[in-house]
Order: C-alpha cells, then structure tokens, then sequence
C-alpha cells in the first residue's frame, strides 16, 4: 500500500492486494462499506459500475490492451474509493499508466496544484488518462483495417478471412469492456456532485464525452470491419463458386468420351467398330469430336 499527499487530498494506491493490506484499509477507513471491502479481495466479473455509499463512491472500470500485435486483448480492472478528501486505487495487476501518473504526481508541483483540489479531480485525470490511452490502442486498429482495405483485392482472401476474424474478436473483447461505461460515467455524475459539490458536475460531464470519443471510433472500426468481412467472404465465395463451375464443366465435357470408353472397356462380343483395323483411332476421333461439339455447345451458352 502506497500513500502521497497531494495539495488538499491523499493518494492511496494498492496493487493486488493481499489480506493484510485489507485489514490495514479497513482499519483506517472503517466507513467502507463491508460489500466493498469483501469485493477487493478479487477482479470482479461484472462489467464496469458505480455504487454510492454513506461517505465514499465504490466505483469499478475495466480497460482493454492489445497484445502480440493485435492478435491478442487483455482487460485491466481498476477499482476507485472515493472520499471526500482521499482517493484509493486498487490494481490486481500492475497498471503502468498509474504506475506513470504515480510518479509524475510526485515530481510534477504543477499537477499536484492542478489535479489536487479533490479526489474528484485526480480521478478525472486518471480516466482521462485511460482514454487517450484507449485512442491509440484503437488507432492500431484503424492502420490493420486501412491494411485489410488496400489487400482485399490482391487475392489472398482465406488469409484476410482470418485476420479480419481476429480483428473482429478484439473488437468485440473492447468492445464488452467499453460499452458498460457510459452508465457508469454518467451516474457518477450526480454521485460525484452528491459528494464534492457543483465544482466537479463540468470535470465528470467532460469524461463522459471522452467516453464517446473511444465509442465511436468503436463504432466505426465495427462497421468497417464487417463491410470489409462481408467483402471479402462475397470475393471467396465468389472463388469458390467459380472453381466448382470449372470442375462441373470438365466433368461434363469429359462425360461421354469417358462413357465410350468404358464401354469399349467390357468384356462384350461384337462391339461396334472393335474389329475395324483402325478401331482405336477411329474411337479417339469420335471422343475428340464428340468434345468439340460439347466444348462448342457451352461457348456457345456462354458457359465457358
């Protein structure tokens, strides 16, 4: 457990926290509620919410991170306390950008000032903070779908299958944690303002617009990868179509020739033509022609 001062608030922050580290919590701020205290032990599995007790805000938000290239996502969990003059940041895993905003608070004078008046204020810093964060993570996405746009066309269309799939499953992992946030923002809102006063209703109505920047970037990506998923599914069905033609058009042609010669192939007496001197030629040049004519009637139709 980590503690600075800052200005007028107090920062505490706790990465996976252990059950000594709970109690010393719970000792100190007995006014937490026993629901809270129970739920830090562990990441919960509900999507991002805020809850408001007698003297604090319990507030839970999840975060997403793009892995190995964008081939994989792993969700952050942040939970805040907030009080009336102390801010309390749980981590289950380390988060580098607290880890960041953590020591730049301690060397930055200027940022105390400015994000130390409330609890409230340092909050909206760090969200703020996991947005911008959350921007460039999506800008990787923007660059793999303008990628994806200009190979669409070069043929390789199993290959894109699958990487717009992955895509499209990031996505949607972003996504799942994103979406819950716009409750959770707004409520805080008026919870925040319950506790801190009117000064913070403009610091938390501007977090809720950073939170519809990242969701329509969301948005717009979900909608171009599915055009360009349905393109490209279109060009290999298309492919696959076109293969299947070409070998039902060869079966066709190949059909009588290839009877023919089966039945020269039986054991019969008196085939026609199998006694003839040039039989065997005689034969290929019906196959031949027979073919031909074949091959004709198809151009013809425009089949081939």
């Amino acid at each position: 457990m980590n503690e600075q001062k800052l200005n007028n608030i107090t920062w505490i922050s706790i990465v996976r926290p252990d059950e000594r580290e709970l109690t010393l919590l719970e000792e100190r701020f007995p006014q937490i509620h026993p629901l809270v205290l129970e739920d830090l032990h562990s990441p919960t599995i509900r999507p991002s919410h805020v809850e408001s007790y007698d003297h604090h805000l319990y507030m839970v938000l999840h975060f997403t991170n793009f892995l190995e290239g964008l081939k994989k996502t792993i969700n952050y969990e942040v939970d805040f306390i907030v009080f009336t003059d102390t801010l309390i940041t749980v981590q289950y895993e380390p988060i580098p950008l607290i880890g960041d905003a953590w020591r730049e608070y301690e060397a930055d004078k200027s940022m105390r000032d400015q994000y130390g008046k409330t609890p409230f204020h340092l909050l909206s810093y760090l969200i703020r903070m996991f947005f911008a964060f959350s921007l460039k993570e999506l800008d990787q996405i923007q660059q793999a779908v303008d990628e994806i746009e200009e190979r669409v066309f070069s043929g390789r269309v199993k290959e894109l299958l699958e990487d717009i799939s992955v895509l499209k499953r990031n996505l949607l992992d972003f996504r799942r944690a994103t979406k819950p946030q716009q409750l959770t923002l707004e409520s805080l809102v008026n919870q925040g303002v319950h506790i801190a006063g009117e000064r913070v209703r403009p610091l938390l109505l501007d977090l809720v617009g950073e939170y519809r920047k990242v969701w329509d970037l969301l948005e717009n990506h979900k909608e171009a990868l599915d055009a360009l998923y349905d393109t490209n599914y279109a060009l290999l069905t298309s492919k696959i179509n076109e293969t299947v033609r070409v070998f039902t058009i060869l079966a066709f042609i190949s059909f009588i020739p290839t009877a023919i010669a089966n039945m020269y192939g039986m054991n019969l007496i008196r085939i026609p033509l199998a006694e003839r001197p040039n039989a065997f030629w005689e034969i290929l040049a019906i196959m031949a022609a027979l073919t031909a004519v074949i091959y004709l009637i198809l151009k013809w139709r425009k089949l081939v």
